[in-house]
């Protein structure tokens, strides 16, 4: 038997009754972090009763090794717990490989709801839309993450509604996501939340670039943290012109064979050719 735990993202009372029931029952613990398992169960200890027998580490970089070295049979003997180290096990987290194994090998397995980031920074955020994307991480170099971020604007645009964009950020690359935002998005709503649930929990509302211009101002001890950004991003439709328009056109010969051969997904020379055996 396979439970997959869900843990605190910032207060302790936000581990469910349920899934202290079932943590009390198995007799294995899988930790995306044992130090950070065991602290948190040190802490859980004080109001409630909490017994294990066994810890090993499970994580992206020994995730395969590990399951390679156990089989199956160390799910089928035992009942065996996962933790992530904060929040829902495979969002943004490991966990789906643990999944993935045990619908391969018929193990019977469980996952139990409980707190996520994602979900209550988009219920944080007070904006009224009715779709959210979970994007995570963007890419930590700048022209890959501005990449990234030009390929959400097209999806929104083709799906031609509005969206929010959750983001996860790490204090060390903040700025930096928020310069791109603000210089490709200046206008877009954003709401930007960390220490979610603690008692020094920080919001901050406005559009991109306000947001940037703010965070700049303020000393690095103030951006430490992990953060959330929620953005509501609205479809942009930018004018376009179609085959039969750019053919029309009073265009200089090699220019409009450039134009459509671009709009067909061919070469210039290539168009040339099939409009010399039409």
């Amino acid at each position: 038997m396979l439970s997959l735990l869900p843990t605190p993202i910032g207060n302790l009372k936000d581990m469910t009754l349920r899934a202290l029931e079932v943590l009390s029952r198995c007799d294995a613990l899988l930790c995306e972090d044992v130090r950070v398992t065991k602290r948190l169960l040190f802490l859980l200890e004080r109001d409630f009763k909490v017994a294990h027998k066994s810890f090993y580490p499970f994580h992206s970089h020994n995730q395969e090794a590990f399951l390679n070295r156990v089989g199956s049979a160390f799910f089928q003997n035992q009942h065996v717990g996962f933790m992530s180290d904060a929040g829902m096990p495979c969002v943004s987290d490991p966990g789906a490989r643990l999944v993935g194994f045990a619908q391969e090998h018929g193990i019977d397995y469980e996952v139990l709801p409980g707190a996520s980031a994602c979900v209550s920074a988009y219920s944080a955020s007070g904006f009224d839309i009715k779709a959210f994307h979970f994007v995570g991480f963007l890419p930590p170099k700048s022209a890959e993450r501005r990449a990234k971020i030009a390929k959400l604007i097209a999806s929104c645009a083709a799906l031609q509604e509005e969206i929010a964009w959750v983001l996860y950020e790490s204090p060390k690359r903040l700025l930096d996501t928020l310069g791109d935002l603000a210089f490709m998005l200046p206008e877009c709503p954003l709401f930007a939340i960390k220490e979610m649930t603690k008692l020094y929990e920080q919001r901050h509302k406005g559009s991109a670039l306000e947001i940037y211009e703010k965070f700049k101002t303020l000393p690095p001890k103030a951006l430490l943290g992990e953060w959330v950004l929620v953005c509501a991003v609205r479809a942009r439709t930018e004018p376009s012109l179609s085959y039969r328009e750019i053919e029309s056109m009073d265009l200089p010969p090699k220019i409009k064979a450039k134009l459509l051969a671009k709009l067909k997904g061919i070469s210039t020379k290539a168009l040339y050719a099939s409009s010399t055996r039409q």
